[in-house]
């Protein structure tokens, strides 16, 4: 496995639900294990890309039968939009198991960048850190939430087939509504082709919350990388008279100011292209995951307002469902937005960083997304204790300022390829185009109702 480790931070972990994207077979392997041809590495890698394809496959086939029995139900709108819930929620993570898959390298290069260039060490930004940390309890709330979701789906045919329909019935439930070109219904063949489905099911729900962690995790990071350099900003000009006041270099004021610029602008440089390759890794996947959410969060509402006859354990797991679908779509937005927000404040904080030689400065921790917000107003003190003012810079530094203030006014984000830009504009607009569909599909409900009557 890759699992490369920050020099000065032993203690750095993903979290714990991403763990799933191991088991899954979605996590990459290392390069040297693949070059070691008769190594003991090599045959687990092989073993190990052997089990990532059984369980797309896996997945794929599950979804083949879910997809059979929504084509021979397709005249009933009630059974078509129950088994759409299940299957468009396979399609999505069907994809994100085979886009995991393929782009492997990819994937390894944002982990190395990430704990290059991008973690944050309790020991060096312990108040940021936390608040990185206390930020991933969302996802934290969204993997229990699915996993309630997945439970529900595999233990509740159980109790439908020991307490209603019994073991002798010649129709016995499964965790979705799939048709098979065999008959699956009876001995072992039912009970291989439970838990085969189940797994699969599994599978899906597992990359789901895995794999939104990760990317949250990546995110959150990167807004507290955001936070720090705003705090470097904030003092650079106070940190550059206090070097040249206590001749802690021989390099004067001016040149003080450039080398911290410059050093700003490089880390800057780091944070926009950790950006870009999580945007190129991640796009594909939003722009199905947009598109699906919209139609899920319409059909499982759907299935919620017309399910009558609804047995109680299903209302309560279309209930989960949907609390699910919100929140994860939400999660993904805010995090977006998270990202737009701390990279447009840039320009601001350039612009005020005392490069006019004001008499103090402010030293400010971003707020947005609940990282801490400190101001403090730092008083550069002679030997006598009187206020001193800072040196103004020169028209070099404003010059060099100006330029990363302009690049600074373009906002990082991600979008979903090009169309769409995860934001929580964006989770509105969904939103809306879902209660579209919903309005739509319930007309067409209720014309049939209408007609039935007749």
């Amino acid at each position: 496995m890759f699992n490369p480790k920050p020099p000065d931070d032993p203690k750095y972990r993903i979290p714990g639900q991403c763990i799933w994207l191991k088991l899954n077979g979605s996590w990459p392997f290392s390069q040297e294990a693949r070059k070691d041809f008769y190594s003991a590495r090599y045959l687990w890698g092989w073993l190990y890309t052997s089990w990532s394809w059984y369980v797309v496959t896996s997945v794929g086939i599950t979804i083949g039968f879910q997809t059979a029995f929504l084509i021979n139900n397709f005249g009933d709108i009630i059974m078509t939009t129950e088994n759409c819930c299940t299957t468009f929620m396979g399609a999505l993570n069907f994809v994100r198991l085979l886009h995991m898959r393929l782009n492997q390298k990819q994937f390894r290069e944002i982990i190395e960048q990430f704990v290059n260039d991008i973690w944050i060490a309790k020991n060096h930004h312990p108040q940021i850190a936390a608040q990185c940390s206390r930020n991933m309890r969302t996802f934290r709330i969204m993997t229990v939430l699915l996993s309630c979701l997945i439970s529900m789906y595999c233990v509740l045919p159980l109790v439908v087939l020991f307490v209603d329909v019994g073991l002798d019935a010649d129709e016995k439930p499964f965790p979705y509504k799939m048709l098979f070109p065999y008959d699956a219904h009876h001995g072992w063949r039912y009970v291989a082709t439970y838990i085969f489905t189940t797994f699969a099911g599994v599978c899906v729900v597992t990359t789901l919350f895995a794999e939104d962690s990760i990317f949250g995790f990546f995110v959150t990071y990167t807004c507290g990388k955001f936070a720090i350099l705003h705090e470097r900003i904030d003092n650079l000009v106070w940190d550059a008279n206090r070097i040249v006041r206590h001749k802690e270099s021989e390099l004067n004021v001016q040149e003080i100011y450039v080398k911290l610029l410059n050093r700003i602008a490089y880390d800057h440089n780091k944070l926009i292209e950790f950006s870009a390759k999580l945007e190129n890794f991640f796009n594909p996947i939003l722009l199905v995951n947009f598109t699906i959410s919209s139609i899920l969060i319409c059909m499982v509402g759907f299935q919620l307002v017309t399910g009558k006859d609804m047995f109680i354990g299903d209302y309560v797991k279309f209930i989960v469902y949907i609390s699910s679908s919100l929140s994860q779509l939400y999660v993904l937005c805010w995090n977006g937005d998270s990202l737009i927000q701390h990279s447009t404040e840039t320009a601001s904080h350039l612009y005020s960083c005392n490069w006019e030689g004001a008499s103090h400065t402010t030293k400010t921790v971003n707020a947005n997304d609940g990282f801490m917000t400190q101001a403090v107003a730092v008083l550069p003190l002679d030997i006598a204790g009187r206020v001193e003012n800072c040196i103004p810079a020169n028209k070099s530094f404003r010059q060099n300022l100006e330029i990363m203030i302009m690049c600074s006014q373009r906002p990082v984000k991600i979008t979903a390829l090009k169309f769409s830009t995860l934001s929580l504009q964006s989770f509105t607009a969904i939103l809306s185009t879902s209660m579209s569909y919903f309005t739509l599909l319930q007309t067409v409900y209720n014309e049939n109702q209408e007609d039935t009557k007749i």
